[in-house]
């Protein structure tokens, strides 16, 4: 009876023991799974955060791209804006009345030359006046063109050669406000409005004392107080000797 309790005590020792291995084993292999499972489910997740990255990046390639071409394509157009077409002088006046010949045009850089002719057929009072009208058609085309300089001169002929009787160089903001001017504007306000103006020493002696007063006795005046070296130049070049 003792053998058989004790047989029996070392039959549920084994049993239990074997039970604690099982569940030893059983655990073991439950928390490798949850390992598994957690790896592979943080290597999922990198891989779509990995491929989010990717895909955001991309997308701001693309978004970084168009707003690279749309700034390039506004340069462009704005560059385009501001190119000056070539001005058709002679067309310009071809209707005004007693508008004066053209002698010469050079257009470049935005900026436009007018010599216009004299006939030796006015006096210098119709000289004058036909001047103004021709300049101010020049300056009112001009702004409209976007060009930001106008330079115009008549020459006079003279016993011993010629020179340029009347010239005035007009610089964007004076060129402005002179386009507004009317039409039929005076020689002295069209001018006066210049940045640099010059009368030749013919016409100024030609000149009465009232009219010498209409330009504060200046036979070189202007808007501008800085002097204009290559205007200067421009006005000594016209004086031609025979």
């Amino acid at each position: 009876m003792h053998k058989r309790q004790v047989t029996m005590i070392i039959g549920i020792m084994v049993v239990a023991a074997v039970v604690a291995i099982f569940a030893i084993v059983f655990n073991s292999s439950s928390h490798q799974a949850e390992e598994a499972a957690v790896a592979a489910s943080s290597s999922s997740h990198k891989k779509d955060v990995t491929k989010t990255d990717k895909t955001s990046t991309t997308t701001r390639k693309v978004v970084n791209k168009k707003a690279a071409n749309s700034t390039t394509s506004k340069h462009q157009e704005t560059g385009t804006s501001k190119t000056t077409q070539t001005l058709d002088i002679k067309a310009l006046l071809q209707g005004q009345i007693d508008a004066p010949k053209i002698a010469s045009v050079k257009q470049a850089d935005e900026k436009v030359t007018v010599v216009f002719e004299d006939d030796g057929t006015k006096t210098l009072d119709e000289f004058m006046s036909s001047y103004a009208k021709a300049t101010i058609a020049v300056i009112k085309a001009a702004v409209k063109n976007g060009n930001q300089s106008v330079t115009t001169a008549r020459q006079v002929k003279l016993e011993d050669g010629m020179e340029y009787a009347v010239a005035g160089k007009w610089d964007q903001e004076q060129l402005a406000n002179t386009a507004k001017l009317s039409d039929g504007a005076t020689i002295k306000d069209v001018l006066r409005n210049a940045d640099q103006y010059a009368i030749g020493g013919a016409a100024w002696d030609a000149l009465t004392q009232r009219q010498k007063n209409d330009y504060k006795n200046q036979q070189h005046g202007g808007q501008s107080q800085v002097a204009d070296d290559q205007f200067d130049k421009w006005i000594q070049a016209g004086i031609v000797k025979d």
